[in-house]
């Protein structure tokens, strides 16, 4: 299979999967091709920037395809989206974070306390220390509305999970599916152009002949040991997170993601040391 077969196969197969959410909720092949352009303009921009090269509409022409004319529209539009909802996730899975690692927020156990609203040890005073100038009333309503925590018979306030992870409202899982998707895909384009010392951890393991019996045994044994390693690396983190701030260098954004593979098996191949799981298609590039 040629380079080019491959670099097809792989876009498509990414875009595919972003098609069915966006028929799922009503976006047309028209809207997403308008993102496709406004993603080619930034991408191209941000390549010359890094490569300290002035981001002339000339060399955008010829890294995206483009004619000037459609540059200049496409630049002239507003930003995509809303950069609020980033920093409402952020603040949320920082109040969540703190409240399982925190020991002042903890049972004598180590499980997340049950708080209450004011006084030395709060949700107030736990607010105040993980999520900046955001009011605690704000902040509980946010975290009411998502599930993520519950008021009790006694007005305290009490965690329901151990990650932040939006239950009720479609549009903040929607944004976490951005923002992870990216960082996976991040990760590969580095992998791919940097040299074996700099490579970024990127593993997967599955299988494809698991009985259906023992999907949900997997589940939850997945589940419960990927929650233990994040937490762990979320103290090491933590400890370390803001060490540079004093001296007024940003540092960098770290982490690793998890997430879980489940498909129906309907075609399965043995590639090297690795099971890969292939739907047959016609509609495969």
């Amino acid at each position: 299979m040629n380079s080019q077969r491959v670099i097809q196969q792989a876009f498509y197969r990414i875009l595919r999967a972003l098609a069915t959410v966006a028929i799922r909720y009503g976006v047309s092949a028209g809207s997403m091709i308008e993102l496709v352009r406004r993603a080619y303009v930034d991408a191209a921009e941000r390549s010359l920037i890094e490569d300290n090269k002035k981001p002339l509409t000339t060399r955008l022409c010829a890294l995206t395809g483009f004619y000037r004319k459609e540059i200049v529209r496409i630049k002239a539009l507003p930003p995509v989206g809303d950069s609020t909802a980033d920093d409402r996730y952020n603040r949320s899975a920082r109040i969540v974070s703190g409240w399982l690692r925190d020991a002042e927020f903890c049972t004598k156990n180590g499980q997340p306390a049950v708080l209450k609203l004011e006084g030395d040890v709060s949700f107030d005073t736990l607010v105040k220390r993980y999520s900046g100038d955001m009011t605690p009333n704000a902040m509980l309503e946010e975290l009411v509305r998502l599930e993520v925590v519950e008021m009790t018979a006694r007005k305290a306030i009490k965690l329901k999970t151990r990650a932040y992870i939006p239950q009720a409202n479609e549009l903040d899982i929607l944004q976490i599916m951005g923002s992870d998707t990216a960082d996976l895909i991040a990760t590969i384009d580095h992998n791919i152009r940097c040299s074996e010392q700099e490579r970024r951890f990127q593993r997967k393991v599955s299988y494809v002949h698991i009985p259906e019996r023992q999907v949900y045994k997997f589940k939850v044994y997945a589940a419960k040991e990927s929650q233990l390693l994040l937490e762990k690396l979320d103290r090491w983190l933590a400890q370390r997170d803001t060490e540079e701030r004093s001296l007024g260098t940003p540092g960098s954004r770290l982490g690793l993601g998890i997430y879980m593979v489940e498909e129906e098996n309907q075609h399965a191949t043995l590639t090297g040391d690795a099971y890969e799981v292939l739907k047959t298609d016609n509609n495969d590039v």
